[in-house]
């Protein structure tokens, strides 16, 4: 009788940590959507640069691109070439400045020259690799934003971190996703709150 009731314990035990053990990576999400606007007029965007908050110099650009790769991807919208937003950009701000701090005015006229509905823009707030003695692992987290091209306003905007730790990988000694395919991830789900 007592080895059954260790043998119900240690199954309660098996299936709680189940759950942390094959799909270990966390996901926290936040979304806001602004009342009483279908964003559905909204056709064309152009992905703006984005702010990097991180020691990762490149990581506003990396997830600039994967932003864009899956907005296309996913139908969502149509997008405005990069080399054509950074132009504009350039010829508003100076190439000098700093092509992030967007305010009202600049975003309407960024919008109206490249004669889109909304805008994308958002943040790099945490892009690293964590090391947990032998076992290493991603952390991303970011913000995005569309913004009516000709008002200004935020007409949705989300937050999200990802996490590439996996309980099973490190006890197994598997790799994890490397940064870009957990970036990827998190902005396709980030993005889904769109729809």
């Amino acid at each position: 009788m007592e080895f059954i009731n260790k043998f119900k314990f240690y199954i309660l035990i098996l299936l709680l940590c189940l759950p942390s053990c094959f799909g270990g990576k966390s996901f926290i999400k936040k979304t806001y959507v602004r009342q009483n606007i279908d964003i559905g007029y909204i056709k064309k965007v152009a992905v703006l640069t984005f702010e990097n908050h991180t020691k990762e110099e490149s990581a506003g650009e990396i997830v600039r691109d994967i932003v864009t790769t899956n907005i296309l991807a996913m139908k969502i919208f149509d997008v405005v070439g990069k080399s054509i937003v950074d132009a504009v950009l350039a010829d508003e701000v100076g190439p000098e400045e700093n092509l992030t701090g967007f305010d009202k005015e600049l975003l309407k006229r960024i919008a109206k020259r490249l004669k889109v509905d909304g805008l994308i823009i958002g943040s790099v707030d945490y892009f690293e690799e964590k090391r947990d003695v032998s076992y290493q692992y991603p952390v991303v987290t970011l913000t995005l934003r569309l913004i009516d091209g000709k008002t200004g306003i935020v007409l949705w905007q989300t937050s999200g971190t990802e996490s590439g730790y996996s309980l099973m990988d490190r006890l197994f000694g598997v790799k994890s996703k490397d940064i870009n395919e957990l970036t990827f991830e998190l902005v396709e789900k980030l993005l889904r709150t769109l729809k």
